[in-house]
């Protein structure tokens, strides 16, 4: 039977239920821990882990289901993180994959075949939507 990537990316979450609790503080000391040039920038990481980590299965969720807001919330990430540094589209990548990967690491057997896949098509064009945002120069990186 063939689902949607909504549907399957829905049934992921559903099958990951409560193996979600400290995925977020995992999901941001991984990519702390792999980005360290990057750990000066997040003044409050625990305020920022469990928002940045909602909001990526929010705007993936919201992109496949074809939301008129992802464009505006894409641009508004960009925004709000030209304000600590100049990320790239790699970094952007790099934090999705830990996402994916996480969630599918932690649902074990239960993860829906497909889902991962279903979550990596709306990454990849989360990621071409950052790569085409052109930096707001009224916004300043902070040094």
């Amino acid at each position: 039977m063939f689902q949607t990537d909504t549907a399957l990316m829905e049934s992921s979450l559903e099958a990951l239920d409560d193996r979600y609790d400290g995925m977020a503080a995992e999901l941001f000391d991984r990519f702390i821990a792999d980005h360290p040039h990057y750990a000066p920038v997040f003044l409050n990481p625990e305020a920022a882990r469990e928002r940045m980590t909602r909001e990526t299965l929010e705007a993936m969720l919201g992109l496949a289901g074809g939301e008129w807001w992802v464009d505006h919330a894409v641009t508004n990430f960009i925004d709000l993180h030209h304000n600590y540094a100049d990320f790239t589209p790699e970094d952007y990548a790099a934090w999705f994959a830990l996402v994916i990967g996480a969630m599918e690491r932690r649902a074990g057997g239960d993860w829906p075949n497909g889902a991962s896949a279903a979550w990596q098509r709306q990454a990849d064009s989360l990621v071409a939507k950052v790569a085409t945002v052109t930096r707001n120069k009224e916004v300043p990186v902070r040094t």
